[in-house]
């Protein structure tokens, strides 16, 4: 009979190599990510994973809820909604290409399969998806620092509805900057975020994207109006990578305020998306969160 030490030890044992396996998948998603142009074929990313190519795939299909080629194909048609949406320059044939289909043709049945619209559709009209989360664990920044943001004075378009149709907000703010010749290495762009979707109904998602401009606002199409952003102290942590769901700000309410003691002021959470751009890649980019304070 089992003594009750061996047991444990056997568990123990179980849960430090489930946490193995788990870091070794997290490591492939994060290659898959970082290299969405490279050999993504089962061969390469079990040696990435350090498994047998024959028991690769259901491993990372238990560990991540999703299967690799699924995974792939699902980050090539999310970076191809970017493509299409903010670089109207850019022909729905290269979008296809560079999303790894081999013609315009089998590109616009898997986009219109998964999203419902055609190409041309969604770049006329964007019905933005939700994107479904990736189950890996995550490092979160938890350096924070206490700064005094600066007042600032903002073109901003305002957004009401639900959180997976915001980026209509940008594409009217991105479509204002063109005309203004406001390009991403002139200003500082912010989201200014009203509502905790934790929270929130959906269809009651606020916030305002913005970007620092001082000089008059014309009358527009684009919905672009003139707006401060209010200064004072603010707690500020950095998070690195896609802004699809930026865990420093929940570390920064959950977890830093309560420890630091000090008070919130009663004023929006504001991001400052520190590089912008159709050419800047979810794994290169930098936000910076800032909790105002008393």
């Amino acid at each position: 009979m089992a003594t009750r030490n061996s047991i444990s030890e056997k568990k123990l044992a179980q849960q430090q190599m489930r946490r193995a396996y788990a870091v070794r998948i997290k490591d492939v998603i994060c290659y898959i990510e970082n290299h969405l142009d490279d050999d993504l074929s089962l061969d390469r990313l079990s040696q990435i994973a350090h498994f047998s190519a024959f028991h690769f795939h259901r491993q990372f299909t238990a560990f991540s809820g999703i299967t690799v080629a699924r995974l792939v194909r699902l980050l090539r048609l999310k970076r191809a909604t970017t493509q299409l949406a903010f670089t109207p320059e850019v022909s729905i044939t290269d979008v296809a290409l560079n999303a790894g289909f081999e013609n315009p043709e089998s590109f616009s049945r898997a986009f219109k399969k998964w999203l419902g619209q055609s190409p041309s559709e969604f770049r006329r009209a964007p019905l933005w998806p939700t994107w479904p989360k990736i189950d890996k664990e995550s490092t979160v920044n938890t350096e924070v620092e206490l700064i005094e943001f600066p007042t600032t004075k903002v073109a901003a378009v305002e957004y009401c509805g639900l959180e997976s149709q915001s980026y209509s907000a940008t594409m009217k703010l991105v479509a204002w900057r063109r005309e203004n010749g406001v390009s991403p290495d002139k200003g500082r762009t912010y989201g200014v975020h009203y509502s905790d979707p934790t929270i929130t109904a959906p269809e009651d998602y606020r916030l305002d994207v913005c970007v620092s401009f001082d000089a008059e606002i014309l009358p527009n199409n684009h919905g672009v109006i003139a707006k401060v952003i209010t200064g004072g102290r603010c707690a500020r942590i950095r998070h690195l990578g896609s802004r699809q769901y930026i865990a420093e700000a929940e570390y920064l309410y959950r977890e830093w305020l309560p420890a630091s003691g000090e008070t919130p002021r009663d004023e929006p959470l504001i991001f400052h998306y520190v590089n912008v751009g159709p050419n800047v890649e979810d794994k290169d980019m930098v936000t910076d969160v800032y909790l105002p304070l008393r």
